[in-house]
C-alpha cells in the first residue's frame, strides 16, 4: 500500500470506495453552505462596522466645521462692532 493510496489519492481500485449516499451529499452541502454563510456574515459585520465608523467621523468633522463657522461669524460680528465704534469715535472727533 502506497502513501497516496493511504490518503485516498492513489490508484486504488474502486472496490474499497463506497458510493456517497444522498444524505451524505445533502449534509456536506448544508455544512458548506453554513460555513459560507458564516464567512459572509463576518464580512458584512466588518463592512457595517467600517461604514459606521466612517459616518461617525463624517458627523464629527461636520460638527467641527459648524463650530468653526459659528466662531468665525462671532469674530466677524465682534470685529464689525469694533470697527463701528472706532468709526463713530472718529466721526465725533471731526464734529467737535
Amino acid at each position: 500500500m502506497s502513501f497516496l493510496s493511504f490518503l485516498g489519492r492513489g490508484r486504488a481500485s474502486n472496490v474499497n470506495k463506497a458510493a456517497l449516499s444522498i444524505t451524505d451529499i445533502l449534509h456536506r452541502t448544508f455544512v458548506t453552505g453554513l460555513a459560507a454563510l458564516t464567512a459572509y456574515g463576518i464580512f458584512l459585520g466588518y463592512a457595517v462596522h467600517r461604514e459606521t465608523l466612517a459616518k461617525g467621523r463624517e458627523v464629527n468633522i461636520m460638527a467641527v466645521r459648524e463650530a468653526e463657522a459659528r466662531a468665525r461669524e462671532e469674530a466677524t460680528a465682534a470685529d464689525e462692532a469694533r470697527e463701528q465704534a472706532l468709526a463713530e469715535a472718529a466721526q465725533s472727533a471731526f464734529r467737535k
